[in-house]
């Protein structure tokens, strides 16, 4: 059993203990209000909210590999097991509920198979575009079919049934019932941005304004008070026939909790730079989930919101699970009398703004800002899952991420990324500070396809290719494949290389590919297409195929002299000294210059301001970066000692030295090295005095 268990369980550290508690009541303060309203979204009493919220929680908090997961039910699943569980009874009768418990067990093990068949790797199914959408589908319906309970008024049936029924009986909306709705939505917006839990809040200040006004006899349906203790193991009952139909539905479940679990799971382990095992994490959903459906509970799924709560409450480990099915547990056995008052509105309002929330505004912008097709394709699992129906859109959205996978095969990301001497936004992202060397590149093309030339994505390979050249400005002498991305080549996409070869040859271009692993190589060399491009083009690197082009980049030097400033405004700093020196390459060109000529090169087109942290002002365009000052010297200081090279000015050696000295980073001792080597072939005169320079613990 202790091997089952994770590190951080088996081998727990006291000194958690205060983390892992803070973490929990903060937690369990969000789940109660939740859990009791994903059960109204199931369609089962309050009360299996907070049976689902006991057990699962521990045995996966005692299973897990995760430390940053926290688990209950979920908005997503828990309207999709209604969609399919009223296949089979009606709500609220013992069928319905039978159904319920039959689809937790079918998720289960769906999900306990796919753990031992080691098949984690189906969480890319749905692409996140695509549950983007999903899930805001999944809001809209929330939304639309809680309304008529804020409102006090009865609607039943499908979702457009919802609406007319609304709108026939807006005339007799109940005044009490807006009110306690209105009440505990204000009080979540208003805490939306705090770590107060909202809904509890308002839940709590809903069941005073009904005990003080009495709102039973205005209207008002109240919950009204909940069986006392824990849930009791039982076992669902229903025939093969059933288990058939609503199989499709414990698919759907197990595929929404495999996407979204997973998605929480990977982004917390980048976060804290932790080791998971998505596997066993499926393993440890599987078992819980069949833990609550023996235990008169419904699904339980990763839930985000809750799991950043845990996160920056200071939870530490699975404890944090643990604790909150605790404390739940004994909510349950002491604290049931407190929903005697507790109005049908108030839970109605927070899955209302459980639905809100699945309408993810910013995310939707941001897809719609960056990648129109994906947003069209978010768009259509949204549109889907509002017309369809919660179920029917889960199959959308995994048609869509499919359709959309095999049209990334055919058409992957591309981009050029340097033509004419300038680069594309995406060259900035992918090369980052290499970058700057392409700068200065004259005849050179980059490109970068994002996939693998297969016979089904290499014509329009060759078809960019050739458009990229037709629409460069200037002549193109030399194409550089950017082929850090494809893994594969095969023979249809030879041949079509061959041909693009001789194209290109006819034009006088010459083709070269960079970044090209061992195992693309291997493929090279098998395929004859090293002996078509010749070795001597192919590198295992793209800044190192840029650089063997000659031409391609001005030296430091060169840089400086390109700014045309008089030589007693200016003093090089930094990296640009040592590659004026000859010592090594530098991509930065930093320098301090005058007053007079800051404020000259502030007002120039393209040159950019910014002011850091330290309140220091830097003028930036492309590789240069210009000062005032540098490390507490003026400019008046750094020219006292200064020497020339090639025409122009350095600072003083021995003061790069103690500078570098003093910021004691790795790349700043291995320049120390270089300079005192040169320093022992070639004695500078001038030297800094230990009272006239000031180094300070900041720079730049």
């Amino acid at each position: 059993m202790k091997k089952l268990l994770h590190p951080s369980i088996a081998q727990y550290k006291k000194r958690y203990l205060k983390h892992d508690l803070i973490a929990a009541l903060v937690v369990t303060a969000i789940a109660i209000p939740e859990s009791l309203a994903f059960a109204v979204i199931v369609g089962l009493p309050p009360v299996t909210g907070l049976y689902t919220a006991v057990l699962a929680p521990i045995v996966f908090g005692l299973l897990a590999s995760t430390r940053r997961l926290i688990v209950g039910a979920d908005s997503a699943t828990a309207a999709l097991i209604a969609s399919g569980a009223v296949l089979v009874a009606q709500s609220g009768t013992v069928g319905y509920a039978n159904a319920v418990g039959v689809i937790g067990l079918l998720t289960a093990v769906i999900l306990i198979i796919m753990a031992i068949a080691r098949l984690g790797f189906l969480a890319d199914l749905i692409s996140r575009p695509v549950l983007v959408g999903f899930l805001a589908g999944v809001g809209v319906q929330l939304i639309i079919t809680r309304l008529p309970t804020m409102l006090g008024v009865e609607a039943h049936g499908s979702l457009s049934q919802h609406i007319i029924q609304l709108f026939q009986q807006i005339g007799s909306i109940n005044g009490m019932a807006l009110t306690i709705s209105v009440l505990v939505v204000g009080i979540i917006l208003i805490t939306r941005k705090t770590k107060i839990p909202g809904e509890l809040i308002g839940l709590g200040l809903a069941m005073l304004f009904a005990f003080g006004f009495n709102v039973d006899t205005l209207g008002v349906k109240l919950v009204g008070v909940l069986p006392a203790g824990l849930p009791m193991p039982t076992y669902p009952h229903v025939n093969l026939g059933q288990v058939v139909m609503l199989l499709p539905t414990a698919i759907s479940v197990a595929v929404v909790i495999l996407a979204q679990s997973s998605s929480v799971i990977q982004s917390s382990a980048n976060e804290h730079d932790e080791k998971v095992r998505l596997n066993q994490d499926l393993f440890s959903l599987g078992v819980a989930n069949a833990v609550s459906a023996l235990t008169r509970g419904f699904v339980v799924n990763g839930s985000p919101p809750r799991s950043l709560a845990a996160d920056l409450a200071g939870g530490k480990s699975q404890m944090v699970n643990i604790m909150m099915g605790g404390f739940i547990g004994l909510f349950l056995l002491f604290g049931n009398r407190l929903f005697r008052w507790m109005p049908e509105a108030a839970l109605a309002s927070i899955v209302f703004m459980l639905g809100w929330r699945l309408i993810r505004f910013s995310e939707l912008d941001y897809i719609w800002r960056t990648h129109r097709i994906e947003f069209f394709v978010s768009l259509i699992a949204l549109v889907g899952t509002v017309l369809f129906g919660v179920l029917q859109g889960v199959l959308i959205a995994v048609i869509v991420s499919l359709m959309e996978r095999i049209s990334r095969q055919y058409h992957p990301k591309d981009d050029v990324l340097l033509r004419d001497g300038k680069l594309s936004e995406w060259a900035v992202e992918r090369l980052g500070v290499d970058s700057r060397y392409l700068a200065d590149s004259e005849g050179i093309l980059v490109y970068a396809f994002d996939g693998a030339l297969f016979f089904d994505s290499i014509n329009y390979f060759t078809t960019r290719i050739k458009r990229a050249v037709e629409n460069a400005e200037k002549p193109v002498k030399y194409i550089i494949v950017d082929a850090g991305a494809i893994d594969n080549i095969d023979y249809t996409a030879v041949e079509s290389l061959k041909t693009l070869y001789r194209h290109l040859s006819s034009d006088n271009i010459r083709l070269g590919f960079a970044h090209v692993s061992p195992n693309l190589y291997h493929q090279f060399n098998e395929y004859g297409v090293t002996d078509l491009v010749g070795e001597a083009n192919i590198y295992s690197t793209l800044s190192g195929a840029i650089k063997s082009q000659p031409n391609t980049r001005q030296t430091a030097v060169e840089k400086v002299k390109k700014l045309g400033i008089k030589q007693d405004d200016y003093v090089v700093i930094g990296g640009a000294v040592l590659e004026s020196l000859h010592l090594r390459d530098t991509m930065d060109i930093d320098i301090v210059v005058s007053d007079e000529v800051y404020t000259r090169y502030r007002d120039k087109k393209h040159w950019k301001e910014y002011v850091q942290d330290n309140g220091k002002r830097v003028l930036v365009h492309n590789s240069y970066n210009m000062m005032r000052t540098w490390m507490g010297n003026s400019l008046k200081r750094l020219k006292r000692d200064a020497f020339v090279v090639d025409g122009v000015s350095l600072m003083n050696i021995q003061m790069l030295i103690e500078s570098k000295r003093h910021l004691g980073r790795r790349k700043d001792l291995a320049d120390i090295t270089l300079l005192k080597q040169y320093l022992q072939h070639h004695p500078v005169k001038s030297e800094v005095k230990k009272n006239d320079s000031k180094i300070e613990s900041k720079v730049r």
